[in-house]
């Protein structure tokens, strides 16, 4: 929904400037229509006019304001020829980013983009104050990393669910990994089988 605003002033720059202020944005995202003109006071004593202004600010749609921001991002850290594409799957806003040697968007075990899509959903959750999911992809990597930790936990659940015994008999305590390697655990259909974990798994 749009808002709109008049205002007076001296000349039609300084309504407009006003306008923008009060908005709280800058000049080029509001549409003006100058309601009329400033005029002088007949021999500087008599009648003059301000000039009225109405600007009108549209409302972002939030998938817009997610995607002109990573965009923006990707510019001010040196992406060069990277595209960004928005569509939307089971109420989440995905943002694919396309394009040449970009693995340090990534970042170790994915923290870069996690950080990118934390601040990337903050700016889309303020267009209308209300919670809008948002993810980020770069080459199908959240994808692939899924079924990576899915094939690791279907490959290692039957010995990772528990410890064994102590000699003294106390039962063994559970092993917990990492936030996403537990969460490919939940997953796991019935009977699975599988060795041990494997060594680069983190323990919480």
């Amino acid at each position: 929904m749009a808002k709109e605003l008049i205002m007076k002033a001296t000349t039609v720059e300084q309504a407009k400037a006003k306008i923008a202020a009060a908005f709280g944005v800058e000049e080029d995202r509001v549409t003006f229509e100058v309601l009329q003109q400033p005029q002088k006071k007949t021999l500087g004593l008599f009648g003059g006019a301000d000039a009225e202004v109405r600007g009108t600010l549209a409302e972002k749609d939030p998938a817009e304001a997610a995607k002109a921001f990573l965009s923006r991002v990707l510019e001010k850290m040196g992406v060069v020829g990277a595209s960004v594409t928005a569509r939307v799957e089971n109420e989440t806003c995905v943002l694919a980013i396309e394009g040449e040697d970009l693995g340090f968007i990534i970042g170790r075990r994915g923290e870069t983009l996690d950080a990118l899509q934390y601040l990337t959903g903050l700016v889309a959750n303020r267009v209308d104050n209300s919670y809008y999911r948002i993810s980020i992809d770069i080459g199908n990597y959240r994808e692939k990393r899924e079924q990576t930790l899915e094939a690791l936990a279907i490959g290692a659940a039957p010995d990772t669910i528990r410890r064994p015994a102590a000699p003294d008999g106390t039962p063994g305590s559970p092993v917990l990994f990492g936030r996403d390697y537990f969460a490919a655990l939940l997953h796991l259909p019935e009977g699975s089988g599988g060795s041990a974990p494997p060594s680069s798994a983190r323990m919480a």
